[in-house]
């Protein structure tokens, strides 16, 4: 399940390369045969400048124009389906935001709703360069609750149209857009808001206007897009940056960030230093549930800290390994199944008995309607709601062998009792019957042949 949920991320969330050790394993130095002949030299004040004018274009690119994830319908799994023993469906649909640009989206449901019916729904906002498929991975954790799940394409993300993307600032009025939307045409009722990276800087700077959000689960949020920019160009304390990144010194981050705040208003039409939710947060009065990863060198666990001390409501911070495109843990999953129970107010009797892994949590919603359509997963249901043990799996599968042998049995013994059928319904005339009974009746044995006499 790890590498099947790995695949998927890796996919629509692009993951940033590690840095290459220096040195082997041998310790010897690995540069290349050019590097090992070149002698290092300082770069002056016009290198520096040089070393900012060529790494100005992909900072700009970085931040409102990064690639746009590619992918089908096909890719949301199938728009009819069965899970839990509860028949979904999920709803296509394509609305405009204030700009005019058509955001597309997905909503997946219940399908015995009745029509006027209230019900809750969690919204998943994707993170940069990544879209609306990125929702797949945690929608086993959210159908299972009990709630409906929502998701669409940020503008300029996706299958949505525009051009520029603004890591939040016009972000937020789309998740506006749509939930207004949700609540008008769809009959949703309370909402709840999980964002990633820029999904969840989304969160915050529009829960901050609209109070009847009824939580947010925040993972790895900005507190400032400046001061990212700031960190990406000029390194964190220990001077680590994602693969790429132009090493620039402190004296020319600031006229580099200008310049670039500059292209970025000029093109996408917003102010990068105003792109800040750290301000947001002590107007969010919802309860949020935060989460970082400790190796995060793109969106460094200090900001995720600044955030989570201005933010007003209730609130909890979960810590854990790995970096900015990581697989999550599972207990952070569980921590968030939990939290959206509570604040959407879902009855324990609406949750769904689905298939689990080994340790009870639910399996990708994915992996488990591929595997019901090879016949498979019937298998995984245990006899408690899902929580099926090795012994209980073997013994399904024992079950299952034997359901197969008595099936083939079976057929073997309509096959013979079909041929036995045909045998007897085609008889042979009368006279053929009669040389065969003939030709089988006993016959009288054989006279003894005549004794020898003395000759004569």
């Amino acid at each position: 399940p790890r590498y099947y949920l790995g695949t998927i991320v890796r996919r629509f969330t692009p993951r940033m390369p590690r840095r290459q050790s220096s040195q082997s394993s041998e310790g010897s130095m690995t540069r290349s045969e050019g590097e090992q002949s070149r002698p290092s030299r300082r770069l002056g004040i016009t290198g520096y400048v040089g070393l900012v004018r060529e790494g100005y274009d992909e900072l700009v690119k970085a931040i409102i124009r990064p690639p746009r994830a590619e992918y089908s319908l096909n890719d949301l799994g199938p728009s009819e389906f069965r899970y839990g023993g509860v028949d979904f469906v999920r709803q296509d649909v394509s609305v405009p935001n204030r700009r005019g640009l058509a955001l597309c989206g997905s909503l997946w449901r219940r399908a015995d709703l009745e029509p006027g019916s209230s019900f809750p729904c969690v919204v998943y906002l994707h993170g940069n360069a990544s879209c609306r498929a990125e929702a797949t991975t945690i929608a086993s954790q959210v159908l299972a609750l009990g709630a409906a799940l929502f998701s669409f394409d940020f503008a300029g993300c996706g299958l949505s149209e525009g051009n520029y993307i603004s890591l939040g600032f016009f972000e937020r009025d789309d998740v506006e857009t749509m939930i207004g939307w949700l609540r008008e045409y769809a009959g949703v009722g309370a909402v709840a808001l999980w964002g990633r990276s820029m999904g969840a800087v989304s969160s915050v700077m529009q829960a901050a206007r609209d109070p009847s959000i009824a939580g947010l689960v925040l993972d790895s949020p900005f507190a400032s897009l400046e001061q990212v920019a700031l960190e990406l160009v000029s390194g964190g304390p220990d001077g680590d940056r994602p693969e790429g990144v132009p090493n620039v010194p402190g004296f020319l981050v600031k006229s580099a960030l200008r310049m670039v705040a500059s292209s970025v208003k000029s093109r996408a039409g917003f102010d990068l230093y105003k792109c800040r939710p750290v301000d947001a947060a002590p107007t969010c009065f919802m309860p949020a549930l935060f989460a970082t990863a400790h190796d995060d060198v793109l969106v460094r666990p200090h900001h995720s800290r600044l955030i989570f001390d201005a933010f007003a409501g209730d609130k909890n911070l979960v810590t854990f390994e790995g970096d900015h495109n990581e697989m999550r843990p599972g207990f952070f999953l569980d921590s968030a199944a939990i939290f959206f129970t509570n604040v959407l107010r879902i009855p324990d009797a609406a949750a769904l008995e689905v298939p689990t892994d080994h340790s009870g949590r639910p399996l990708p919603l994915m992996q488990v309607l591929l595997m019901q359509q090879r016949g498979a997963a019937a298998r995984l249901y245990g006899p408690r709601g899902g929580e099926a043990t090795q012994a209980e799996r073997a013994r399904l599968r024992a079950e299952a062998q034997q359901e197969l042998e008595r099936q083939q049995l079976e057929e073997e013994e309509m096959l013979n009792r079909a041929i036995l059928e045909s045998l007897s319904s085609s008889e042979p005339p009368a006279a053929c019957r009669q040389r065969a009974s003939d030709n089988h009746a006993p016959q009288p044995p054989p006279a003894a042949p005549p004794a020898a006499g003395p000759s004569a």
